[in-house]
This record gives structure tokens, C-alpha cells and sequence, in this order.
């Protein structure tokens, strides 16, 4: 028996705790689009020990607002607004799991400036990539943090990587 084809990563998840607000911020940092919006205040909660042990939330927990909203290419963001008990601040880097996502941007510097001026808050100004597999001219990197704490990543990559040396396989944004 064959294994399934795996085509993509479809979405990431992201808990906030206002969806509204955090609409509003990726509309106005990334020029996200909402696709859906699957619930909202207006509508019952999630809530509930099935909820619970099905999404591995912690026991109180109420899930208030769900959407979806698409940045460009690549997977959508899901956001949830949860409230709960022992709920655990923003996850930093040296954290196990996973820590942040990354944006392709054609321009790193508008694209920063654009996050800085919706209410992000950007680590560094946009450096070199540190990697040699990834150095360029060009190529620069920029870890940002989103109103609630979420860490991100710009990234741009116009100059060819040399990790294109050591493999056929290609990144999505260096094929064609």
C-alpha cells in the first residue's frame, strides 16, 4: 500500500484574544483577505469536554470566534479567539513547538514598515540571512512580533540560495 500524497500545508492556527482585532491587523499589516468567518460572537460557543479532548484544550476552555483569512500564496491562517483557564502567554522562540510562520515578501522593508505601522513591533530592522544555505546579496530575514504576542517572519530570497547546489528540490518561491 502506497502512501498518500501529502500536496501542501493547508493552514496555521493562530489563538488570539480578540478576533476582531487580530482581523483588523492582518487586513491592515499583511493586505490579508477574509475568506470565512465560521463563527462569531453572536453564536453559541465552543465548549465542552468533547471540544476539549478532541482539539487537546485545556479543561474550561470556550472557543468565542473562528476565521479564516488568506495572505497571498501559500497556507491560509485559521484564527481563534479562546479564553480559559491557565491559558499560557505567546510561545518564544527556544520554545518547544511550533514558533512562528514565515511571509515571502518582495520588498522586506515595506513590508516591515507596513507591520510596524498596523501595531506590530518588529525585533530587528531586516539583516542578511545568517544561513549558508540561504545567503544572498539580497536575501534578508526580519522576526516581528503581532499585537498579542505571535511571533513572525519576513522573508525575502531575489538573489539565488546556495543550498540550490546540493539539491534538484526547490523551495516554492524558487521554482520556475
Amino acid at each position: 500500500m502506497s502512501a498518500p500524497e501529502i500536496r501542501g500545508v493547508n493552514h496555521v492556527g493562530i489563538t488570539v484574544p480578540d478576533v476582531e482585532a487580530a482581523k483588523a491587523f492582518l487586513i491592515a499589516a499583511f493586505g490579508a483577505d477574509l475568506l470565512y468567518q465560521s463563527f462569531g460572537p453572536q453564536d453559541p460557543p465552543r465548549q465542552g469536554s468533547e471540544f476539549e479532548r478532541a482539539v487537546g484544550a485545556y479543561p474550561g476552555t470556550v472557543v468565542r470566534a473562528q476565521a479564516m483569512v488568506k495572505i497571498g500564496t501559500g497556507p491560509d491562517i485559521e484564527l481563534f479567539e479562546m479564553h480559559g483557564p491557565e491559558q499560557a502567554q505567546p510561545i518564544r522562540a527556544s520554545d518547544f513547538g511550533i514558533t512562528h510562520f514565515a511571509l515571502y515578501t518582495d520588498d522586506i522593508d515595506a513590508s516591515v514598515a507596513r507591520f510596524e505601522k498596523a501595531g506590530g513591533e518588529p525585533l530587528t530592522a531586516p539583516r542578511a540571512i545568517p544561513y549558508a544555505t540561504e545567503k544572498g546579496p539580497g536575501n534578508k530575514v526580519c522576526y516581528c512580533r503581532m499585537p498579542w504576542g505571535t511571533t513572525m517572519e519576513f522573508i525575502t530570497t531575489p538573489d539565488r540560495m546556495p543550498y540550490h547546489d546540493q539539491t534538484d528540490l526547490r523551495r516554492w518561491q524558487d521554482e520556475g
